[in-house]
């Protein structure tokens, strides 16, 4: 009596590509986001001091939130379509308003991911961004930058392009005039939208559990 075996073929086992679906997911957002921050530019526009600078504006909350949700690479990604978008809508200063947001802003993207990976020597993850020991001290640093780079290109700008004169009069010091009335002007504004780019973003994402429910990065 012959006997018959008979051979099974398994078939390969398909293993998702996770990260391919992640970065989908990246992309994704931050169009969404971008969009939404351009939106938000069209209806709710800058405020601005009377010369120009803008003491405060909501788009970098997206921005950065963008950041937090769905990580770097979809932060870099939100800021630099979203720039462009503001370009289209709010051509401020021969564009000078939206490449200065951008300037003032990317830090708050950069500077956390730098940290975590090179001070922190940790892969980058929301986990880690999620902790205060780790967030607060970045977005330190950060603030820093912005506040340091902001009064350089803003004093440049107002004195050598465009030859304007400044006060402090929306403090009531009318008298106080030229670079420091640029250095405190920048220095203080740039701090309230920090505060504001830091604290409504974390709260958005960090303690509604958007990040521990999808953990995309």
């Amino acid at each position: 009596m012959e006997t018959t075996t008979l051979e099974v073929s398994e078939k390969p086992r398909i293993v998702p590509d996770n990260n391919r679906k992640n970065l989908t997911i990246e992309i994704v957002g931050a169009a969404l986001f971008s969009a939404l921050s351009i939106v938000l530019s069209v209806y709710l526009p800058p405020f601005r001091l009377a010369w120009g600078i803008a003491y405060f504006d909501p788009v970098s909350i997206i921005w950065i939130s963008a950041f937090l949700i769905f990580g770097f690479r979809a932060g870099i990604l939100t800021s630099l379509i979203g720039t462009v978008g503001l370009i289209l809508v709010d051509p401020f200063l021969a564009y000078f308003g939206p490449f200065m947001k951008f300037l003032s802003t990317i830090w708050f993207v950069l500077i956390p991911y730098l940290y975590i990976r090179f001070i922190r020597k940790s892969r980058f993850n929301g986990n880690d961004l999620k902790k205060l020991s780790n967030y607060i001290p970045s977005m330190l640093i950060a603030w820093a930058i912005r506040c340091i780079l902001m009064s350089i290109l803003n004093y440049l700008i107002i004195t050598y392009m465009f030859n304007m004169q400044v006060d402090l009069g929306w403090l009531g010091l009318s008298e106080l005039t030229g670079i420091w009335a640029i250095l405190i002007t920048v220095f203080v504004l740039n701090t309230l939208q920090s505060l504001f780019d830091v604290i409504v973003p974390y709260l958005l994402v960090f303690s509604t559990k958007i990040y521990d429910r999808y953990q995309i990065y």
